[in-house]
């Protein structure tokens, strides 16, 4: 499986950030939606917080809310469950998840884990 590269839609530049924002997706296993939701989220908190801590809180609860709509058919996309987060640059893992709801991508060089729990 190939790496897929891309620029997240909606991500700015914050001034003194030093990640080039270049979305690099390493595993995907949940539909293309969500895991551009999931991107997209990521960005949004890392631009809101200085703190890596705060940027996964806000991920976390923007999963458990259950609140993402799908922008280009207006259904509601479940993410019901317990949802966890991990942000960082030097760090191993090993999770088990609920199937079809694991993403592992980089922005710049943040490493981002998302995955929900059964």
């Amino acid at each position: 499986m190939s790496d897929t590269k891309k620029k997240p839609e909606e991500k700015k530049q914050s001034e003194g950030k030093k990640d080039s924002g270049l979305v690099v997706i390493k595993v995907q296993k949940m539909p293309e939606t969500l895991a551009q939701i999931a991107v997209k989220t990521v960005a949004e908190g890392i631009e809101k917080f200085n703190d890596l801590h705060e940027s996964c809180d806000y991920v976390k609860s923007k999963f458990e809310s259950d609140s993402f709509v799908d922008e280009e058919t207006g259904e509601k996309i479940s993410t019901k469950g317990v949802w966890h987060c991990v942000l960082g640059r030097k760090f191993g893992s090993f999770v088990t998840y609920a199937e079809g709801n694991f993403i592992q991508f980089y922005i710049g060089q943040l490493c981002c884990l998302i995955w929900k729990s059964s």
